[in-house]
């Protein structure tokens, strides 16, 4: 009995950790690193201690994605789904996914936003980004009753609406103070969704031309 607990031990955490390989590469048609922790009782049943999964370059749901990377525990799945290739999930537990965004996405949902704040009769190139560490930079110009201004617009991204939009906050224009609300440029249901697993975003992270999105699910919101 000890030998053959011993060996589901080890086997089922990898069965589950393939299933969870193959569901990604279906949907995502790209290479995933998972692990799977538990007693083999509750793998057995589609529940785990922790769950952790790092994902490269994909596109899901439309959303273009450089990396994900998820750190998930007591949670529960659905086998039946999981084995057809779907993933449902049954209980969200605690859940942290971790999104980095390349800069020319993040640059089309920022200009998009910028353009918000613009006349209706006005019209705009679209303008130059540039993302680092410190700040984002929109540079271009803007044509109003057949005037062009250029601008150059220095800001930071902010949470609004309890971590379900994500919006540009301008710090300055042409070094002087720019009295402009936040503007939404990407929203929660813009970011792919799983069955079963509300998610709010809870922190966001500038890169050198990217953007990192912290994620997390509903028994992960006390914590921040």
């Amino acid at each position: 009995m000890l030998a053959a607990a011993a060996g589901l031990q080890v086997y089922l955490p990898r069965v589950a950790a393939g299933a969870i390989h193959a569901a990604v590469a279906a949907n995502l048609h790209t290479k995933a690193s998972v692990t799977v922790q538990g007693p083999f009782w509750l793998l057995a049943g589609g529940r785990f201690e922790r769950l952790d999964m790092v994902v490269g370059r994909s596109t899901y749901q439309g959303f273009r994605l450089r990396t994900a990377s998820l750190d998930w525990r007591d949670g529960s799945i659905d086998l039946g789904q999981l084995a057809g290739g779907q993933l449902r999930v049954l209980s969200p537990g605690r859940l942290r996914l971790r999104l980095v965004v390349g800069q020319g996405a993040l640059a089309q949902a920022v200009a998009a936003g910028f353009r918000q704040a613009f006349p209706s009769a006005a019209t705009d190139s679209m303008p130059v980004v540039v993302v680092t560490p410190r700040d984002i930079t929109l540079r271009g110009s803007v044509t109003f009753l057949d005037v062009p201004v250029r601008y150059s617009i220095a800001g930071s991204l902010v949470l609004q609406d309890g971590g379900r939009v994500l919006a540009f906050k301008a710090k300055d224009l042409n070094n002087s103070a720019l009295h402009m609300p936040p503007l939404p440029v990407l929203r929660m249901q813009d970011l792919p969704r799983i069955q079963g697993l509300p998610l709010h975003m809870v922190g966001v992270r500038l890169l050198r031309g990217a953007l990192a999105i912290s994620v997390a699910g509903p028994a992960s919101a006390s914590a921040q």
